[in-house]
């Protein structure tokens, strides 16, 4: 026997084991059965001595067979796909039960939850169903058109807004009724309405108001055909797409309404001045009684008089303005009413001077100057009916009225209009028609001036006796106010007004005007010596005296 082959055989043998059983072995090798042949054809050579020794080897070899395919069994059973992995004696931890191996071949005792991976999908299909469909955004745009759907939206939408598709289509549905109930209520119609009751042809505005350029296509829409885009983007485009039509139209007719309101505050504040003062003036003239009436109402209310605009004329005049205000032609608009104003203004100065005149005559003579704004040939024209219906002098004496011959009315009622201006006639007894009227002492020029006064104090006539006197003075203070005061020397005032028996009256009229009016002084002896109103915190001078002038009138019929 040749040991040194023997050993060479069995050598071969160990080193296959080795390597069968050595760690990190996949699979054994087909060499190695090979081998086995190999040494099967040593053996026979040795001859019957290696027979029990080959059996052996034999054994051994199929034996490192078996371990080698059971443990590539065992590592391709725990693979993992996606961190879930699978036990050959515990199924898989899809389902949750078994126990998986660790990376390093341990075992973990922890066991998976039963979440399916469908669950998990279609909750995010819904979320995703949800967020492509309408979203968040859409909600937001949508929101100032139609917030009453956007809420129940929201207010109906799960947690996590993981709504079933068929939620998604309800949802849809409901906002695209709302946005068609819009447009049915006239939500997209630009028409804006005037507080005067018209409406503006915003076709007149300019450009960046008449156009939009409307999304998503970039489209420029003349403002008259927003409404029909909204129309037609909300019947052949998604919801996306619809809102964001919806939102720009909606914030362009918001900045269209804006732009108005800014420019209309000014005109319409001007022309509410301009009614007030013809309301006066006809008040004020239907005060007057006789020839001389129908004189002032042809001349002052129908406008027939060349020096002057009448009553009449000014509302055409307002007219005009209006309908430049509501063609959106606001500057245009804002000239013609600041000239109506104007043009009130001048009338009721004549009228306020007419009553001036009448109430002097009441006071038997006395002087009156012409306002620079009342046309000397008014005056003039007015001068013979005056004589005529009062029988008295009256003389145009440069720019100022003299009435000369006539007495002192004690209660006005000689045919002409009582003290205190205006020409309209009233009851004896007093304007309030129960207590006499006292009338004060006649202006400077009356020779019997003093027999008025008693115990050194002057008798004061009511309000209703010097109205007109009384809303004349106010209207002077009307453009002298600054700092929530108003003031005027009373000196300088028409001579038939300047008189205590106007001026104290006067001051207790605004002083029960408490919630307007915080003080009033009137300088003692006055004239001469100033008049001074002081209003409440948060009035204006030009409101204070507005709304002084409106009570009077009402109470007191001035």
């Amino acid at each position: 026997m040749d040991v040194g082959r023997f050993e060479g055989v069995q050598s071969g043998i160990a080193e296959r084991t080795e390597l069968a059983s050595g760690s990190g072995t996949t699979a054994v090798s087909f060499e190695s059965v090979r081998s086995v042949e190999s040494v099967e054809s040593v053996v026979g050579v040795t001859g019957g001595y290696g027979s029990t020794l080959l059996a052996a080897v034999s054994a051994a070899v199929l034996l490192v067979v078996a371990v080698g395919a059971l443990v590539v069994y065992r590592r391709q059973g725990t693979i993992t796909f996606g961190g879930l992995s699978t036990s050959p004696t515990g199924g898989s931890a899809s389902d949750g039960g078994g126990t998986s191996i660790d990376g390093n071949g341990g075992t973990s005792g922890e066991t998976e939850p039963k979440v399916g991976e469908s669950d998990r999908l279609d909750s995010d299909g819904a979320n995703t169903e949800f967020d492509d469909r309408i979203g968040d955004r859409t909600l937001d745009r949508l929101e100032p058109v139609t917030p009453d759907a956007v809420s129940q939206v929201r207010d109906r939408l799960p947690l996590g807004r993981n709504a079933a598709p068929s939620a998604v289509d309800a949802i849809e549905r409901d906002l695209r009724q709302a946005i068609e109930g819009a447009l049915d209520e006239g939500l997209f119609d630009p028409t804006v309405t005037s507080p005067l009751g018209g409406t503006y042809d915003i076709v007149n505005l300019p450009s960046r108001f008449r156009e939009l350029t409307v999304p998503p296509q970039g489209e420029t829409v003349h403002v008259a055909d927003l409404e029909g885009v909204v129309r037609d983007a909300l019947s052949g485009r998604d919801l996306h797409e619809v809102a964001r039509t919806v939102a720009a139209v909606h914030e362009h007719y918001q900045e269209i309404e804006s732009h108005i309101r800014r420019r209309e505050g000014s005109f319409l504040e001007t022309r509410r001045e301009a009614e007030h003062t013809l309301e006066d003036i006809r008040v004020m003239t239907d005060r007057f009684d006789g020839a001389l009436a129908d004189r002032v109402r042809e001349f002052v209310v129908d406008g027939r008089h060349e020096a002057l605009l009448g009553v009449r004329d000014i509302e055409r005049r307002i007219d005009t303005a209006d309908r430049s205000f509501h063609a959106c032609a606001f500057n245009d608009a804002n000239r013609a009413i600041r000239d109506a104003e104007r043009a009130g203004d001048d009338l009721l100065m004549a009228v306020d001077f007419l009553g001036g005149v009448t109430g002097t005559i009441d006071h038997g003579s006395g002087r009156v100057k012409v306002p620079e704004r009342v046309d000397d040939a008014f005056v003039a024209d007015l001068v013979p009916i005056l004589e005529q219906q009062y029988t008295v002098g009256i003389e145009l004496d440069a720019d100022e009225i003299v009435v000369s011959g006539g007495e002192p009315s004690q209660s006005g009622g000689r045919g002409s209009a009582p003290s205190g201006g205006g020409g309209g006639s009233r009851p004896a007894g007093g304007g309030s028609g129960s207590e006499p009227e006292a009338f004060g002492p006649p202006s400077s020029g009356d020779s019997t001036g003093s027999s008025r006064e008693r115990g050194g104090g002057r008798e004061q006539l009511t309000p209703d006796a010097v109205a007109d006197e009384i809303l004349f003075v106010l209207r002077e203070l009307d453009d002298r106010g600054g700092n929530g005061a108003v003031e005027c020397q009373t000196e300088l005032l028409p001579e038939a007004v300047a008189r205590r028996e106007v001026l104290e009256p006067l001051a207790t009229f605004c002083r029960r005007q408490t919630d307007l009016v915080a003080s009033v002084t009137l300088q003692e002896n006055a004239p001469p010596g100033f008049f001074e109103i002081e209003f409440a915190e948060g009035t204006t001078a030009s409101a204070g005296i507005s709304s002084l002038r409106k009570r009077f009138t009402k109470r007191h019929g001035g």
